[in-house]
């Protein structure tokens, strides 16, 4: 069973929400919060898998709450469920801990596969979201990206794949049959061509260029 906590300032989307997950065997919402302080107390009350987090809500919106809920519970990941398909938003939830960024108008089926993703640690961008943050780098940077991307070896790239999936070193080793220290010595070459420091901004990094990780 997944934990999810609902946190959106209109109950009409919260009832609607609940209604959704709880008809899905392997979901269960724990609780509801219509802002970012209601969502902390009950993140600490009912230690929720995921958060289904929204973003502008009164006393504390979702961008507060997000970095105040991955400071304190590691183990609790936020999908952002919002109407902005906003590069700036989906940058600064990203920034913030955001494990996950889907629309609104999104259906059931891939809201179910943001949660599953999202719980079992990997991350999860909606293709629209996708699409937006590639224009955008796109419209800065020009080619930029894609120079980059061809810039790493066959094995980087494939290591690129799964860091962005969420796998840790010692579970890409196992996928790929290397050794720790191996992955561990294509990690610093990717970060240092990229001049990235961690796997979050490597995530940020590829999504917004919308490089093929598929």
């Amino acid at each position: 069973m997944i934990k999810v906590l609902i946190v959106d300032d209109q109950s009409i989307i919260r009832d609607g929400l609940e209604a959704i997950l709880s008809q899905d065997p392997e979901l269960v919402v724990c609780g509801r919060a219509s802002n970012g302080l209601e969502a902390l107390k009950l993140c600490k009350e009912h230690r929720p898998d995921v958060v289904l987090m929204d973003i502008s809500m009164p006393e504390m919106d979702g961008i507060e709450a997000t970095k105040a809920i991955r400071k304190r519970w590691k183990g609790t990941q936020v999908l952002v469920l919002s109407m902005y398909n906003n590069h700036e938003f989906v940058n600064e939830l990203l920034d913030a801990g955001a494990a996950g960024y889907v629309l609104k108008n999104t259906g059931r089926q891939e809201l179910k596969e943001a949660i599953t993703a999202v719980a079992s640690g990997q991350r999860y961008l909606a293709k629209l979201v996708q699409v937006t943050l590639a224009e955008s780098q796109r419209a800065k940077q020009g080619s930029d990206g894609g120079e980059h991307y061809h810039a790493l070896t066959k094995r980087e790239k494939e290591i690129v794949k799964l860091i962005v999936k969420g796998l840790t070193t010692m579970e890409i080793a196992e996928q790929l049959g290397l050794s720790t220290s191996t992955v561990d010595t294509h990690r610093k070459n990717i970060f240092h061509k990229l001049d990235i420091r961690n796997a979050a901004g490597l995530v940020k990094y590829a999504m917004e260029r919308g490089w093929e990780l598929t």
